[in-house]
């Protein structure tokens, strides 16, 4: 039993309680903003490092135009998830960090559009030289990093997905025109055997690799052993998808056919 006395002291310090509590809140997601906003400049800074540094290369000749464009497609979505645990754990954290893609893609979107003359950008990304070319692949590239980012941020499809992307993509246009000239595959002229199967090896391996860094940061209860067989058949689904006639295209369609085969696979 509590005492008159008692319970007068127990409400008191309820209520002089709850008020803190909520006074709290507000500055516990001001300090999560300024966490995020500070992730975000660093990341920002991490993939700027990246995009001038093959800026350099370019200009300077020392790897043909061809190769350092292939390397940034390759090497973008890597670096980008090692600045994930950069970010905080809220809600708007994905967002955050999804804003350091599309402020890039916004950029570069500009500078297919003709509104900022950035010829280095241009020499970087396109085939051809024509800033035109931003417009179409590039752009479908870095909304497509954005998207995964924000659906399915620090999770094994969105991370299995980017893998797809960059190292599955861009092992098979080099595998491909190496290796690929002659056993071109039937239903697709421009694709080759040779490149599909680097696609899957190189997803493969990539997705397993990100997997096994989300587990052991903590952010995936599977480990890469565990997911092996899903990781493969997405692979598989994913270069599928990659080699069919549809150019341009083909940075949305494999990473997306990787994340549904994932979904249904591997269900969260």
């Amino acid at each position: 039993a509590i005492s008159g006395r008692g319970l007068c002291v127990y409400v008191k310090a309820r209520s002089l309680a709850t008020p803190r509590r909520a006074a709290d809140s507000p500055t516990m997601t001001a300090l999560a903003i300024r966490s995020d906003g500070v992730a975000f400049l660093a990341a920002s800074a991490t993939m700027a490092v990246l995009v001038e540094g093959l800026k350099v290369l370019a200009k300077a000749g020392v790897y043909p135009t061809t190769f350092t464009r292939k390397l940034l497609h390759m090497a973008a979505g890597p670096v980008f998830i090692l600045t994930w645990p950069f970010f905080g754990k809220q809600p708007s954290s994905a967002v955050w960090a999804a804003a350091v893609p599309a402020c890039m893609t916004a950029k570069f979107a500009l500078v297919g559009a003709g509104l900022i003359q950035q010829d280095a950008d241009v020499k970087l990304m396109s085939r051809t030289g024509d800033r035109r070319e931003l417009l179409r692949g590039p752009l479908l590239y870095g909304a497509v990093i954005c998207a995964a980012t924000v659906l399915g941020f620090r999770s094994a499809t969105a991370g299995g997905a980017l893998m797809a992307l960059c190292a599955g993509d861009g092992m098979a246009d080099v595998i491909g025109r190496r290796f690929g000239r002659r056993h071109k595959l039937p239903w697709s002229p421009q694709k080759s055997w040779a490149g599909s199967a680097a696609f899957t090896a190189s997803a493969f391996a990539g997705s397993m690799g990100a997997v096994s860094l989300f587990h052991h940061w903590g952010w995936s209860s599977s480990a890469a052993a565990d997911l092996a067989l899903p990781l493969l058949a997405a692979s598989v689904a994913a270069a599928a998808a990659e080699s069919l006639p549809v150019p341009e295209i083909d940075n949305v369609v494999a990473p997306l056919c990787f994340a549904l085969a994932m979904r249904a696979l591997a269900p969260p």
